[in-house]
């Protein structure tokens, strides 16, 4: 006995086999249809050819085609950040990796920790936005994301970026969420407080206890 479409149905011991695999690949169906609908979004947004993603829309659904599809948007990806780091387009370069990081993470089913591989392009994409704020100051304020205690151990702390570049904190080690969202600003100078002396009065022949003429 299966329901199926709000009707219970009675199948014979054979036909259940049937029935089941025919569910199975249903649902196979419709999870490779989404996979490749949020690869190709993704590989259009890196400037992947319009032509392979077509191709790839309209093929039917299966495994391989999600496959290919991954595979477009990350060889756009890395086209894109090749352009972008060689005219110094850091911000560019920030967006593409950690977007590409996230995704890449997601389809692992979000290990922690993360891969290496995951990692170095999470770390490409933090030290993209320390460079981008290189130009507006030596220093970078670290923005975070509340995650976990060790991200918000460091909310607000501020470093030198070239230390920062030469030794990556981000993403912080034993995040639960693997790549954490922490980010970095740029630092902003806080005013130093100027303290004015307070003017002592002048004394008086009254106050030295003499009386006025």
């Amino acid at each position: 006995m299966r329901r199926t479409d709000g009707r219970v149905v009675l199948f014979t011991e054979q036909a259940v086999a049937v029935f089941e695999a025919a569910r199975r690949h249903d649902a196979d169906v419709r999870s490779w249809t989404v996979d490749r609908a949020a690869w190709l979004r993704l590989a259009a947004s890196v400037g992947a050819p319009e032509v392979r993603r077509k191709k790839l829309a309209t093929a039917a659904p299966s495994a391989a085609v999600v496959e290919a599809s991954r595979d477009l948007y990350v060889a756009a990806a890395e086209r894109t950040v090749k352009a972008a780091r060689r005219d110094r387009r850091w911000v560019v370069v920030a967006e593409v990796r950690r977007a590409e990081a996230a995704a890449l993470h997601r389809d692992a089913g979000s290990p922690v920790p993360p891969s290496e591989t995951l990692v170095a392009l999470h770390r490409e994409g933090t030290a993209a936005v320390l460079r981008s704020l290189v130009a507006m100051g030596p220093e970078a304020e670290l923005v975070s994301a509340g995650c976990c205690p060790a991200c918000r151990a460091d909310d607000g702390l501020v470093v030198k970026i070239a230390a920062e570049l030469r030794d990556p904190r981000l993403p912080h080690a034993g995040c639960p969420k693997g790549l954490c969202a922490c980010d970095w600003w740029i630092a902003v100078a806080q005013p130093r407080s100027t303290r004015r002396r307070r003017r002592q009065p002048r004394s008086t022949p009254a106050d030295s206890g003499g009386q006025a003429e």
